[in-house]
């Protein structure tokens, strides 16, 4: 029974630094007309979706929060996140940014060691063949 005891006090405690090491942040930025949102992330999966609302959202979970570094700006082109992962503390850090945008953005991630899921998308995706300055095109349908 004290192996047991233990055992499950070791699993509380590291649920608990977990718990500690995530955050959460979410940015709203209001915009007016067509705008480029641009994210530059590393080690990082980005969920994209569209809305027909005329703001951007940007959720970014980050695990090993102590290791992230993280901005965001706007102007009247755009809006910007950065999110760098700190020098060696950051080795052991990811995030998920959830982005929803309105239908009229243009995106341009820039990803290190990067996943992206694109949900509710119409047109054409083109995955140019890898290079060092690889590119990936979403040409709209009209969406």
């Amino acid at each position: 029974m004290q192996h047991l005891n233990t055992l499950w006090q070791a699993l509380s405690a590291a649920s608990e630094l977990r718990d500690m090491t995530r955050r959460r942040h979410t940015y709203y930025f209001s915009t007016f007309g067509p705008i480029t949102f641009y994210l530059r992330a590393e080690n990082a999966e980005v969920q994209i979706m569209r809305w027909t609302l005329a703001k951007v959202e940007v959720t970014a979970m980050l695990h090993g929060s102590f290791g992230w570094r993280i901005a965001a700006d706007q102007d009247e082109a755009g809006v910007y996140v950065v999110a760098r992962r700190r020098a060696l503390v950051g080795n052991l850090s990811s995030a998920l940014f959830t982005v929803i945008v309105p239908q009229d953005t243009l995106l341009v991630l820039k990803l290190d060691d990067g996943r992206v899921v694109m949900e509710h998308i119409n047109g054409t995706l083109q995955i140019p063949p890898l290079t060092s300055d690889s590119a990936i095109q979403l040409l709209s349908s009209g969406q």
